[in-house]
């Protein structure tokens, strides 16, 4: 726990029955090392293909820029791109699937043969089709709406069923293919930036948890101003319910006796993370639930960048895998000299490796001799 009130409120809630079913606690560390060392390597997000020979094509472009992980985005909203009857099949590629293309196993088991690592990534805080069959698992904000009314429909992490539910479909990823990590994307309460209200703490005020804090505490957390004492107090229990889902995800991993890695999605400025959405990605790294830190340096200028992953290494410690990002997309590096540089300065603060945020913006402003000699450095620098 971070801070002497998250420890107040993990002694409070140990001596209360009153979070029965709601959330689990996350006092206890997990001592075991990382699956393996760190591997320094350069890795690509992107997606699937829509046919076996542009997936052949897409991973020789990858091998020939020195890509050693590839990063598939397989869920976004409510859609999927794996087997589960829990969630809907990404509409695109349904017909594909249907006549028996499976777009995932087909980049998988080329990545293998080319000596590359599969590391999909998932988006966690989406409910999808759960929220169909149970409105109720919806996470709230702090007028008492629905999520989806003025951002995204998020399930909440304060209930344990929708936990489970949602960890049941990631384990039908983990199970019925051959991956090698799971890259944890949105792993958080809803952030809305179109107002000053949503942006912060706004979501999250939940039945299960609201009733706890009034129990243990005495006050309404919607009622009280937000960065108060009283709201803190609050929002630690809030964090623990995030932290709790980790948690879970990671024993059932473990359970499978598989070698996947757990990764998560990181913003440069992680005190602000756990405070305004509840992702305490330093706080997992402490209690050994992640493996690899993926830090989006997207909007860094590259003078502060070397500086901005120092500040992160120096958080989460030596022994994670840290990887910072090349950022092409939205055209915040634009040439292959700002890869190059923008590389150096990543590596210098601390960064293990790299990643590349998105290939299909490489491609657009052919920025592949950037992504080779970025890989060439990580080899130098070591």
């Amino acid at each position: 726990m971070a801070g002497n009130s998250g420890a107040m409120v993990t002694n409070m809630i140990m001596n209360s029955n009153i979070l029965a079913g709601v959330m689990v606690i996350t006092t206890v560390l997990v001592t075991s090392l990382p699956l393996h060392a760190v591997q320094p390597m350069i890795g690509m997000y992107g997606t699937v293909c829509d046919t076996e020979q542009q997936t052949i094509e897409m991973i020789a472009k990858y091998k020939a820029a020195g890509v050693r992980t590839i990063f598939p985005s397989l869920s976004g909203g409510d859609t999927v791109i794996w087997k589960t009857d829990k969630a809907t099949y990404y509409p695109s590629l349904r017909a594909r699937y249907d006549e028996g293309y499976d777009a995932l196993k087909v980049l998988i088991q080329h990545a293998h043969a080319a000596g590359m690592k599969v590391y999909p990534s998932v988006v966690c805080g989406m409910g999808g089709l759960m929220l169909n069959a149970h409105p109720e698992w919806e996470t709230r904000d702090r007028n008492g709406q629905p999520a989806s009314k003025t951002a995204a429909a998020y399930f909440s992490f304060s209930i344990a069923q929708a936990r489970a539910a949602k960890i049941a479909m990631l384990m039908d990823l983990v199970n019925q293919y051959d991956i090698d990590g799971i890259f944890l994307d949105e792993c958080n309460y809803p952030v809305n930036s179109a107002t000053v209200e949503t942006h912060y703490g706004f979501y999250g005020y939940d039945a299960p948890l609201m009733n706890v804090c009034r129990s243990i505490y005495g006050f309404d957390p919607a009622r009280v101003p937000i960065n108060s004492p009283q709201w803190n107090l609050f929002n630690e229990m809030r964090i623990e319910t995030v932290t709790a889902f980790v948690r879970e995800l990671r024993a059932a991993i473990k359970a499978t006796g598989k070698p996947v890695r757990m990764g998560i999605y990181a913003d440069a400025d992680y005190d602000m993370e756990r405070r305004s959405c509840g992702r305490d990605y330093v706080n997992w790294v402490k209690l050994g639930l992640v493996d690899d830190v993926f830090l989006s340096t997207y909007i860094e200028k590259i003078g502060e960048m070397e500086r901005t992953v120092a500040r992160v290494r120096a958080a989460v410690g030596p022994k994670v895998s840290l990887y910072s990002a090349l950022c092409p997309f939205n055209e915040f590096l634009k040439t292959n000299e700002e890869m190059v540089a923008a590389a150096k300065a990543q590596l210098s603060g601390g960064a293990d490796g790299l990643w590349v945020y998105r290939d299909d913006y490489v491609d657009k402003l052919k920025l592949w001799n950037g992504v080779r000699d970025a890989n060439q450095l990580i080899g130098a620098h070591q």
